[in-house]
C-alpha cells in the first residue's frame, strides 16, 4: 500500500534534508568556509546575516557558526553510524544465534540480554569514559580517543533492541519451509545463519538502523552537552549547544548561538524518524 501524498513529500523531504546536510558535512574540508576553530574577537557575537558571510552569525570567540554547525555534523553524524553499526554488528547475529538454537539457548542468551538491560546506559557510558580518562596518555599512544571508546560503548549497549528483533524474525524464519529444506540437505546452524538467516533479516535491520541512529546521535548530544562527549577543538552539536547556552545574556541577543545546533539537531532527528517510519510500515 503507497503512503498518502502528505507522507510520501514528508518522506521526500526528510530524504533530500539527510542527503544534502551529509553530502555538506563530507565536503565540509573543501567548501569555502571559515576556519571552525579561528577566533576573532573583533567579531564576537553577530547575528546571522543569511546572505552574507557570517550566514549563521557567530560566537562568543568570533568562530563562524555555520563552518563549526557543518563539522560538528561531521562528529555527530560519524558517530550515529559508526555506534549504530557497532550495535547492528553485535545485536543481529546475537538475536539471529538465539531465535535458531531456541531451548535453553535461546532462554540463557535472553536472560543476559535482560541482565544487561537493565543496566543504566549512562552511567555505563560514564564509566567507560571515566575509564578513559585515568588511562587516557595509553589509549592515546595507540590510537584510542574519547570519540571511539564512546562509539563502541554506545554500540555495544544500543544492541539489545536490535537482537530481540532479530530473535522474533529468526523464530519465524526456523518454520519457514526453505530453511526445513537446508536443514533436511545437512546444512548446519553456522551455515543456515549465514546463508539464510542474516541475509533475511536485512530488512529488519534497516529498520532497527533507522531507529538506533537518532538514538546515538541524541546520546552524544546529551553528553557533549554535559562536556562528557567530545574534546574541543572537535566539535560536535552538542557542544555546540552547551556553548551556545553558557553564552546566552540577557543583555545580549544571541539567541541563534543555541537555535543553530538544536534546530540542526532536531531536523535531523525528526528525518530519521520519518524515514524510519516508512520503512517499518513497508516491512
Amino acid at each position: 500500500m503507497k503512503p498518502p501524498p502528505r507522507r510520501r513529500w514528508g518522506l521526500r523531504l526528510a530524504v533530500l534534508f539527510l542527503v544534502l546536510l551529509g553530502a555538506a558535512a563530507l565536503a565540509a574540508p573543501w567548501l569555502p568556509l571559515a576556519d571552525p576553530g579561528e577566533m576573532d574577537f573583533g567579531q564576537r557575537l553577530v547575528a546571522p546575516q543569511w546572505t552574507q558571510a557570517p550566514v549563521l552569525g557567530t560566537d562568543s570567540k568570533g568562530r563562524d557558526l555555520l563552518a563549526r554547525t557543518l563539522w560538528g555534523a561531521r562528529i555527530s553524524l560519524l558517530v550515529g553510524l559508526l555506534g549504530s553499526a557497532v550495535a547492528l554488528a553485535v545485536g543481529l547475529p546475537y538475536g539471529a544465534w538465539a531465535g535458531l538454537k531456541g531451548g535453553r539457548v535461546d532462554r540463557l542468551l535472553m536472560r543476559l540480554a535482560d541482565l544487561l538491560e537493565g543496566l543504566p546506559l549512562v552511567v555505563v557510558v560514564l564509566f567507560l569514559l571515566s575509564i578513559l580518562q585515568e588511562y587516557r596518555g595509553e589509549l592515546e599512544a595507540v590510537g584510542i580517543g574519547r570519540i571511539q571508546v564512546f562509539f563502541v560503548a554506545v554500540g555495544c549497549l544500543f544492541w539489545l533492541p536490535t537482537a530481540r528483533v532479530a530473535r522474533a524474525e529468526a523464530l519465524k524464519l526456523r518454520a519457514a519451509a526453505f530453511v526445513e529444506a537446508a536443514r533436511t540437505s545437512g546444512a548446519g546452524n553456522p551455515r543456515l545463519l549465514r546463508r539464510h538467516f542474516l541475509p533475511n533479516l536485512v530488512p529488519a535491520a534497516l529498520v532497527m538502523l533507522t531507529l538506533t541512529v537518532p538514538r546515538v546521535v541524541l546520546m552524544e548530544a546529551f553528553l557533549s552537552f554535559l562536556g562528557l562527549g567530545v574534546d574541543p577543538p572537535a566539535v560536535s552539536w552538542g557542544l555546540l549547544a552547551s556553548e551556545g547556552l553558557a553564552a546566552l545574556n540577557p543583555l545580549v541577543d544571541s539567541a541563534w548561538l543555541l537555535g543553530v545546533p538544536a534546530t540542526a539537531l532536531a531536523l535531523t532527528l525528526l528525518s530519521l524518524n520519518v524515514i524510519g517510519d516508512h520503512l517499518r510500515d513497508a516491512a
